[in-house]
């Protein structure tokens, strides 16, 4: 190193206030540290020396570097060094703007620096810098600064720039102005993918897939994140049955689904049960990767799980590189459902054992394997282990899963005990549990005085008439059936449909009561007319008698 440059070193680290610098040596200084990516403390030092000469006022490269190392370190040391500067340039602006983004800060933050500090000194920003404030003002859900930035934006001549509009696009339709986002997209005369799948984006999330699927076929540059998108919003609200007949048009298209499609598609697998789908999606993440992602693991340990195979499941949960809590969660809960709660118990030591800390989900899933298995004393063991040991108060559904144990053990006395010890006020849920408990117990005037108590918990639902309904039907007391469903017409309450779902070369059917929409509804009429004539013929048998018990 030069003795030039030591000197200078030496200055830095040993800040003398009595030294008077000259601008040039302040500026070799401030190179010397740039090169060398300082330190806060640093940066902060020199810009103390630079200050003090001067140069930091009235030199633009000086001030935007200043501003690019404070806006990488400390973006509240940005923003105060943007407003000492007399005149700041839109690079400055850009560099404290990105800064506050980045750090995720409160976005209300991002845009108010640039209201009171960038616009009102007649500070112009750049058209690549803009589409950073719109983001900001989608994060802060006010879309009237939105507006604002719109107005802003179309004064400077910015909706040229395809970027802006487009983030004006994905703000209004993230802050519920899904009408003004359509308005913007039709003014555009120039539309690019972005667009499109921004607007997409704002139908899905408001539920309009009927309009998202005009937009996508009419999208003359649709690529895999706009199949995705209103695949990926099928699946998240619970339409597995449009979801799948989609999934089949990408395929037929020959549209390669992401990630996320993947994992979406294990969760429509799981919901059906459909493991041979489900394996051939495995076979798929096999092909793409070396290490399935964690992520991708934990959806096919949850499908392998909801399938019951649950050997296939802890070997891809053994195979997953670093495991999460939501890895160890999934298999926990797998395997109690299905009734291995002692596996399950010990993959929740294992978990223990290897420094991951459980939460209330994982308590859920240890409290069903025990419920699933008959372990009592396991169950209480690990119910008070969740305050003692780690000071979570037990919620409704930990209640409830251990007055579903007692049931399974057909034990009405113990979950009444556990019902008068919660600390809740709406018990009506577990109301109904213990109803059904007296219900196959026998005991119908136990039953019957629990109902009672539950239609008047709540009146005007519907639901909660059901297990009493149930009981009248296991005893045959219909008159007391019927005397409860004329109340509940009284009321203006509908017993809900029952409905049957079918799989047929992955397609799923959904059949409800009276329902006359299936395209094929005369065949399939046709069809049981044949077999309830071919039932006549045949001579019934005391033990085929049944009973509609809903």
């Amino acid at each position: 190193m030069s003795s030039r440059k030591l000197f200078l070193v030496s200055i830095l680290r040993n800040p003398n206030p009595a030294l008077d610098l000259s601008p040039e040596v302040a500026a070799s200084l401030f190179r010397i540290l740039a090169a060398r990516s300082p330190s806060f403390p640093a940066v902060r030092a020199s810009h103390a020396l630079l200050t003090v000469s001067g140069a930091v006022l009235f030199d633009k490269k000086f001030n935007r570097r200043l501003a690019a190392l404070y806006s990488r370190l400390s973006p509240d040391d940005a923003v105060l060094l943007h407003c000492q500067l007399r005149s700041p340039d839109p690079i400055v602006s850009s560099f404290v703007i990105k800064s506050l983004v980045g750090r995720r800060r409160d976005p209300s933050d991002v845009v108010a620096f640039f209201c009171r500090h960038v616009h009102p000194v007649g500070c112009r920003p750049s058209r690549c810098t803009f589409p950073l404030l719109i983001t900001a003002a989608k994060f802060s859900e006010s879309i009237h600064q939105g507006e604002i930035l719109h107005c802003l934006a179309l004064k400077l001549g910015f909706l040229g720039h395809l970027p802006v509009p487009n983030s004006l696009i994905h703000m209004y339709a993230s802050c519920d102005g899904l009408d003004l986002a359509r308005q913007l997209f039709e003014e555009m005369p120039k539309k690019d993918r972005v667009s499109y799948n921004s607007l997409l984006d704002g139908y899905v999330k408001s539920c309009d897939f009927d309009e998202a699927e005009r937009l996508l076929r009419i999208n003359p540059d649709r690529d895999v994140i706009s199949w995705s998108t209103l695949f990926n919003g099928f699946v998240r609200n619970r339409m597995f049955h449009r979801g799948i007949s989609f999934f089949q048009q990408m395929q037929e298209l020959g549209v390669e689904p992401d990630d996320c499609s993947v994992v979406s598609l294990l969760v429509v697998y799981s919901n059906y049960e459909l493991a041979q789908h489900g394996k051939s999606v495995h076979g798929l993440l096999l092909r793409r990767w070396l290490w399935i992602p964690l992520h991708a693991s934990n959806a096919l340990v949850n499908f392998y799980c909801k399938c019951g195979l649950l050997d296939a499941a802890a070997k891809v949960f053994e195979r997953t590189m670093k495991k999460d809590l939501i890895s160890w969660n999934t298999l926990i809960s797998g395997l109690g459902s299905n009734g291995r709660g002692e596996e399950a118990l010990g993959f929740f030591k294992r978990m223990l054992q290897e420094g991951t800390k459980p939460n209330d989900i994982t308590f859920i899933g240890i409290l069903v394997a025990c419920a699933h298995s008959g372990l009592v004393e396991e169950a209480l063991h690990h119910f008070k282990m969740m305050s003692s040991e780690f000071g979570m108060k037990p919620t409704f559904a930990h209640y409830w899963c251990l007055v579903d144990l007692y049931a399974r053990l057909e034990s009405p006395c113990d979950a009444l005990k556990v019902i008068q010890e919660m600390p809740l006020d709406n018990q009506s849920a577990i109301w109904g549990a213990v109803i059904c408990l007296a219900k196959v117990r026998g005991d119908i005037s136990v039953g019957e005085r629990l109902g009672k108590h539950l239609t008047e918990l709540e009146p005007d639902n519907s639901r909660r008439y059901l297990p009493l309904l149930n009981i009248y039907t296991a005893a045959a007391r219909w008159d007391k059936y019927k005397e409860l469903m004329e109340l509940m017409k009284a009321r203006g309450l509908k017993k809900l449909p029952d409905c049957s779902l079918i799989d047929l070369n992955l397609v799923v059917h959904k059949f409800l009561v009276g329902d006359k929409s299936q395209p094929e509804i005369e065949k399939i009429y046709g069809v049981l007319e044949n077999i309830s004539d071919q039932l006549k013929l045949q001579p019934p048998k005391a033990n085929d008698a049944m009973v509609d018990a809903t």
